[in-house]
């Protein structure tokens, strides 16, 4: 009798929801939320495109859910079906490789945004909860903003391997085929002139593209190249001929020489192939699909952007000798040191004005540096080339990047029992690095050939990232939407500018926010959240289903709150009290708002013994009003994680087990809550 009852309740419950076009859904178990960054910042993708984030959630939402931004204030977006792939840091093997993103994050903010500038001109701006990667003598771990300061050193990337075909369109797919095999654009006025049009990126079609963006004037139907160099001038003429079957025209302008490109089917095609637009200087990008190529034709094509752009310091001076490469366009020197990373090359952004006009600088400075680029890369002008032979063989001394673990690293010597010069290689230096605790990665790399067992150095010595320094954090008020993506496994993604940050959306925020497992940055001190918060209008969303719901943000429950618990945690007995008493309040508060909740999520710690006084004031509670409940078993990844306790506990609710810290088994728990509400 009671079974059918409890059936009857049951269809009673399913009816009522499947009518509600909102659900009020309890999280016991707080999260923080807000953890994003601006719509500006510039995500890079494993196939070579870099893209506002706010464009990525856009094309996205076009393809999946088409949610309407203005009639929510939070929504989630699983689009692992999508197979988009980032360059991602992983930071126990502190190596970068391509992950597969699950989900993209859109949410309204008003407050302030943390403007984060590294030593190297990075930038990055996010909320204050936002984590990055720092380096310290505890270790590589994630921050949030507002917890890091001016000289921590935070990750960047040294090494990225983009992946790019070097396949063309068919033009016959953009433009009119002729009879000879030549294309032509579609013109309502006049036929312009055809031009042959290649199949595949070669290493002509990479310089003559080069040239373009480089010392061109490009408008919707010509391309001017301008240079001194008769060697460059004579290749794009050459190029010009051999691919397109175009004769330059021969100018000269106030001095220069000029080679003239009159084709408007040259310009569509290189738009409509490659992506290759009419631009002004501040708007030049390097084409997606040059982003990945093989490494001989990214050398080829910074070689010769180079050749047209950069310079190469005479000597090494006393603000140290550098090769810089300079544009307009900051996002295009963004995508050529995308590129300098496929060897290694980690230069320094800086802004320089010309003539009362902003430019950007591509600063390539330390010995290291200086051989990679004349090994790998080059120049193929004379005077650059010897000039940068020069600095290899004299050495920059001046370091760019340091790591500061010295204090680390001379704990895990005197355990060791090993002298200074033993451990650092070094018997002038090591107490000047002590006192300064810093390290140069040359150092650290030679260590790691003599001290094959010492982990971290090994670690840190093979890394993808370098560790740069903060220069100035700034607080900006801000009001609009920031934006997150989700990365399986590893959760973090590259930014344009190398700053690697964290992700925390729905997958990794359940993961790390809701569940207070944020990996060493979440308050120790108990009850860390005093008070209900309530997020409106969260839209989630998994295959044909759809659920739009309030999530109420809940203390944690206890049954006991006595203020020498904080006291314990470094609180004076005074500010202790306060605590105590706003918990109590919060807990009350929490116990209140069940009344209006249609369903609760319960998280449970899968490692400990679930029949605690707490857990059976929740449970209990949420019995006695007859609630639909999720428990959410966390940390099952653990060995001490036992399922079946927590199922044997509560038999009568749905349990599902899931990671916090690896986000193990999160499709099913969002089945189970579609199933649940």
């Amino acid at each position: 009798m009671l079974d059918a009852i409890n059936k009857f309740i049951q269809k009673i419950l399913k009816d009522l929801f499947r009518k509600k076009k909102h659900v009020k859904l309890g999280l016991y178990g707080p999260p923080n939320g807000g953890k994003c960054v601006t719509p500006d910042t510039e995500v890079v993708l494993a196939s070579g495109k870099v893209l506002p984030i706010k464009d990525l959630f856009d094309y996205v939402n076009s393809r999946k859910d088409n949610f309407d931004l203005n009639a929510a204030s939070e929504i989630i977006i699983q689009c692992d079906d999508l197979n988009l792939r980032v360059p991602s840091f992983d930071t126990e093997e502190l190596t970068i490789v391509n992950k597969r993103v699950t989900h993209l994050y859109a949410q309204r903010y008003s407050g302030t945004v943390y403007q984060i500038r590294t030593s190297s001109g990075r930038i990055i701006k996010t909320t204050p909860v936002h984590p990055l990667i720092r380096l310290s003598d505890a270790g590589v771990e994630k921050v949030k903003a507002e917890k890091l300061q001016v000289k921590d050193s935070i990750a960047i990337a040294q090494k990225v391997q983009l992946l790019s075909s070097l396949q063309l369109r068919t033009a016959s797919e953009l433009l009119v085929t002729l009879a000879d095999g030549t294309v032509q654009s579609v013109s309502a006025h006049h036929k312009p002139k055809p031009i042959t049009a290649p199949v595949a990126i070669t290493p002509e079609l990479v310089r003559f593209v080069a040239y373009t963006l480089s010392e061109s004037y490009h408008t919707k139907n010509r391309i001017i190249f301008s240079n001194c160099d008769d060697n460059l001038l004579a290749d794009f003429e050459a190029i010009s001929e051999k691919l397109f079957k175009l004769e330059p025209i021969h100018r000269i302008n106030k001095g220069v020489p000029q080679r003239e490109l009159n084709s408007k089917s040259l310009t569509d095609y290189l738009h409509l192939s490659l992506g290759l637009k009419p631009a002004t200087s501040e708007a030049k990008a390097i084409p997606d699909q040059f982003m990945g190529l093989p490494d001989d034709y990214v050398a080829e094509f910074i070689r010769t952007y180079a050749d047209c752009e950069g310079s190469v310091a005479k000597e090494s001076r006393s603000g140290g000798a550098s090769i810089e490469i300079a544009s307009k366009s900051k996002k295009l020197l963004e995508q050529l040191q995308l590129m300098l990373n496929r060897f290694g090359i980690v230069g320094r952004f800086m802004p320089k004005l010309v003539n009362g006009e902003l430019y950007y600088r591509l600063l390539i400075r330390g010995s290291g540096n200086h051989r990679l680029f004349r090994d790998k890369i080059g120049f193929s002008i004379r005077y650059k080339a010897e000039r940068l032979a020069h600095l290899c063989e004299v050495g920059e001394k001046r370091n760019t990047y340091f790591l500061p673990i010295m204090n680390l690293l001379d704990k895990i010597r005197r355990e060791a029992g090993a002298t200074q010069a033993e451990f650092f290689l070094d018997d002038k230096h090591a107490a000047r690095m002590l006192r300064d605790n810093r390290i140069t990665p040359a150092r650290l790399q030679k260590m790691s050939e003599q001290h094959g067992n010492v982990e971290i150095i090994q670690k840190l010595a093979r890394s993808d990232a370098l560790w740069d320094s903060i220069a100035e954090i700034k607080e900006i008020p801000y009001d609009g939407f920031v934006y997150d993506v989700t990365i399986e496994g590893t959760h973090t993604f590259l930014t344009s500018s190398g700053i690697i940050a964290h992700n925390t959306t729905l997958a990794n925020r359940i993961c790390q926010d809701w569940l207070g497992e944020d990996m060493g940055i979440v308050s120790s001190i108990p009850h860390e959240t005093r008070e209900v918060k309530i997020k409106e209008q969260i839209n989630i969303k998994s295959g044909k289903k759809e659920l739009s719901f309030n999530l109420v943000d809940t203390p944690g429950i206890a049954t006991k709150i006595d203020y020498e618990d904080f006291v314990k945690h470094g609180l004076s007995v005074k500010k202790a009290k306060i605590r105590a008493k706003e918990a109590t309040k919060g807990v009350i508060d929490a116990i209140k708002w069940l009344d209006d909740m249609d369903a609760v999520i319960v998280v449970l710690d899968s490692t400990y013994d679930p029949y605690s006084q707490v857990n059976i004031t929740i449970i209990g509670n949420l019995q006695a009003r007859n609630i639909p409940v999720l428990i959410a078993a966390n940390k099952v990844d653990l060995k001490k994680s036992d399922l079946k306790k927590i199922e044997a506990a509560f038999p009568q609710y749905r349990i599902v087990g899931i990671s916090a810290k690896y986000g193990k088994n999160m499709d099913r728990f969002y089945e189970e809550l579609f199933e649940l509400v």
